[in-house]
């Protein structure tokens, strides 16, 4: 169904608050849910916030984010258990200050949970003329490339840079499809998709119940399985613990640094305008479709959305997050 954005955000700030989430930080969820749908990912958006209610009966809102130690470079935040869409705004700010004073912020943030997209927090440093870069392990649901244990979290990275009209994002996860996801499936009653997951033993399997028993296999083979370990390590180096159980501590690594550094601002936003430019006019392979810049697809979808001022969301998760008795 069709919702506006100013309701879709009125029933998300209502659903959390009703989970005993503070208002203020459920309004920055809310902000992140509705962009994620307009970017055309409905798993991470309003369908999120069953997954959020159950972390909250489980893990409580959390206290008071303290940041245990920083230099003129670097910050190290306890995120206090509270949620990973509130902590990591906080986080990627942190580090773009920190960058615009001494031209390198890189902060550390532990004891959060979720945080969905990664473009929308490394978008603020390229908005505020930084380079940004986040990665982000979580909870091990990943098995690596030629295993079916997990050990790995879907581990995503994302980087962006400022550019003449547009920022050039590009945010992606290392496992074949995102844990968020298989939920939505599971949620909505679709099948996955083949080759995604596998099942207690190892076997292929396309019933979401199966996967989140399991494991969800990694993208790209043992190039993305490599990847994914490269983004395990960072989060370590962000609080994590190396193999993260249900109950255990996530790590997200943020970095924001100033072109300047090696060249004028406004010399790097032409250039990478005239390399978006570039890419997009180039030719495409024979019958094929127009050849794009990663993240330029989810950059008109929003744009677009935000045009129309409405988002639609699927009846079910509608349903769920609207019942009563879903306190």
């Amino acid at each position: 169904m069709k919702i506006s954005l100013d309701n879709a955000r009125e029933l998300c700030v209502a659903y959390l608050v009703r989970h005993e989430m503070p208002e203020e930080h459920a309004g920055v969820v809310a902000e992140h849910l509705i962009y994620a749908t307009l970017a055309g990912h409905d798993y991470a958006g309003l369908s999120r916030l069953l997954p959020i209610a159950k972390m909250l009966r489980e893990r409580g809102p959390g206290g008071t984010i303290t940041t245990l130690r920083e230099t003129e470079k670097s910050a190290f935040i306890d995120g206090a258990n509270v949620n990973g869409y509130v902590t990591s705004v906080l986080a990627m700010d942190k580090a773009i200050a920190l960058a615009k004073k001494n031209g390198v912020g890189i902060v550390g943030l532990s004891n959060s949970w979720f945080s969905g997209m990664l473009r929308y927090y490394v978008e603020r440093a390229a908005r505020a003329g930084m380079i940004g870069m986040h990665a982000a392990n979580s909870t091990a649901r990943v098995a690596p490339y030629g295993g079916i244990d997990r050990l790995l979290g879907t581990n995503p990275i994302a980087f962006a840079f400022p550019a003449g009209d547009t920022p050039l994002v590009v945010d992606f996860s290392c496992a074949s499809m995102m844990w968020g996801d298989v939920l939505y499936h599971q949620q909505t009653g679709r099948p996955l998709p083949e080759g995604h997951a596998v099942d207690l033993d190892g076997f292929p399997t396309v019933d979401p119940a199966s996967a989140l028993a399991g494991a969800i296999r990694t993208w790209g083979g043992p190039r993305g399985s490599g990847l994914a370990v490269v983004i395990q390590a960072l989060g370590i180096l962000g609080g994590s613990d190396p193999i993260i159980s249900e109950a255990g501590k996530w790590g997200y690594f943020f970095m924001a640094f100033d072109p300047e550094l090696l060249m004028p601002l406004n010399d790097f936003k032409k250039n990478i305008s005239s390399m978006q430019e570039q890419i997009e006019t180039s030719r495409p392979s024979p019958g094929g479709a127009a050849v794009r810049v990663p993240g330029s697809s989810g950059t008109r979808k929003i744009q677009e959305g935000q045009a129309r001022g409405w988002i639609e969301v699927d009846d079910a998760i509608y349903q769920a997050i609207t019942l009563p008795c879903n306190h």
